[in-house]
């Protein structure tokens, strides 16, 4: 009996025990399932912000990407000007050697062609100073070329030159001289109706208008189709 009645209350305490139980289960899972909502939340905002932070990380990258690029093109037009400067350093170089060669030879006398000069680079070298309005220093290469071949090809041109030269300096007799020096020594060149011409302005700057008239009419003479004709006719009116 003792052993009956104890059977019983053993059941029925696990019977309480289970009403608990089914009491209680649904606040547990409805905790769980609240506990497990926030961390999916976080979770997502955990993600969110990664993606964030891996789209400010793909920006600061192709912003590296493109300073990079534009330090490598700065870099490249840098080593291009070094490039260019070397270059005229270099022609700079070479051109101050031969004026040196040239200059040497005019104070010496010497009519010798100095080492590594030709009639080419001589008459360049003249000629730039020339152009860029060097008249006494051109002057100085033109005779200087002339003194060493005078028989050149390029002979002719620049006795002009040296006329054209004191032309410019307004040393009109010089200039009128050299003009002529031209006519005598070349006249079947090209340059001979050119000094013709230039030799009557010279002569009409030192006043001699009959001299000059002469040389015009001597150009139209000789040299009746040549393009300083009509200047010539011009001159003469």
């Amino acid at each position: 009996m003792n052993q009956f009645k104890k059977s019983v209350v053993i059941k029925n305490g696990i019977y309480g025990l289970c009403y608990i139980s089914l009491l209680v289960s649904p606040f547990l899972l409805s905790g769980c399932m609240l506990a497990t909502q926030q961390d999916l939340r976080k979770l997502d905002d955990n993600v969110s912000q990664l993606q964030k932070n891996q789209a400010d990380l793909v920006t600061k990258m192709d912003e590296l990407s493109g300073n990079l690029q534009s330090l490598n093109s700065s870099l490249e037009s840098s080593q291009q000007r070094m490039s260019s400067l070397s270059q005229k350093l270099d022609d700079l170089q070479s051109d101050l050697a031969r004026r040196m060669s040239v200059l040497s030879g005019q104070v010496t006398g010497t009519s010798s062609p100095s080492v590594g000069s030709s009639p080419g680079d001589l008459y360049r070298l003249a000629l730039n100073d020339y152009q860029a309005g060097k008249f006494d220093l051109a002057l100085v290469g033109f005779r200087n070329f002339m003194s060493q071949f005078p028989r050149a090809d390029l002979a002719p041109q620049v006795q002009f030159y040296i006329g054209e030269a004191e032309f410019a300096r307004k040393a009109w007799a010089d200039a009128a001289r050299e003009y002529q020096a031209v006519l005598d020594n070349y006249s079947k060149s090209e340059f001979a109706p050119k000094a013709l011409y230039k030799k009557g302005l010279a002569l009409r700057q030192l006043g001699k208008s009959a001299e000059a008239r002469e040389s015009f009419k001597l150009l139209l003479k000789d040299y009746p189709r040549n393009e300083l004709a009509k200047s010539a006719k011009d001159a003469l009116k």
